[in-house]
């Protein structure tokens, strides 16, 4: 009996946990991708081990150059590209992308989408949900030119933690800032 409530109190502690309000989550300023590039990322947050990637990229046509995660039910990816890109080519990836994911995503939602200049750059995003295995999948898809290759940053959580991550995936982006020095 002892052991069942002990197994409840941690089951509905981590439940807790996993389902803070947003307003208690911490973000702290990383440096990523060999210092190129400056960001807030949730404290508590851990770069997801080698391991951890070939099982969740293993189907993927790409894989990430960086994952962070909070064991695995909220993500954030970097992948530095080898595309070359530049500041007047933020549009045009935005274009491509936009016209690329509502191809592929037939059934997602989208919820928004465009530049915007974040810390004197601009940046693309493509907002939406999407099913995947079963459940909705929220996503806050971020790129930019960085030292001459794109960037792309994408943000995932479950649709249920989309009302307390929406906003701390668009306070994320909101902080990029790119080393192109």
């Amino acid at each position: 009996m002892k052991a069942l409530l002990l197994l409840l109190l941690v089951a509905s502690t981590s439940l807790l946990m996993a389902a803070r309000p947003a307003s208690e989550i911490e973000l702290i300023k990383k440096r990523v991708l060999s210092e190129r590039v400056e960001l807030l990322i949730p404290k508590g947050f851990e770069v997801m081990t080698e391991q951890q990637m070939d099982f969740q990229y293993a189907h993927a046509n790409s894989r990430p150059s960086v994952v962070f995660t909070n064991n695995n039910l909220v993500s954030l990816s970097f992948n530095y590209s080898d595309n070359e890109a530049d500041q007047d080519m933020v549009e045009v990836y935005e274009a491509n992308f936009a016209k690329g994911y509502h191809k592929q995503y037939k059934a997602a939602t989208f919820f928004s989408e465009g530049v915007k200049e974040v810390n004197g750059r601009k940046v693309g995003f493509i907002e939406y949900m999407k099913p995947e295995m079963g459940h909705e999948v929220y996503t806050l898809v971020f790129f930019t030119d960085v030292q001459g290759k794109l960037l792309i940053c994408t943000f995932n959580c479950a649709d249920r933690q989309k009302p307390e991550w929406e906003p701390l995936a668009k306070k994320i982006m909101a902080s990029l800032k790119a080393n192109n020095g």
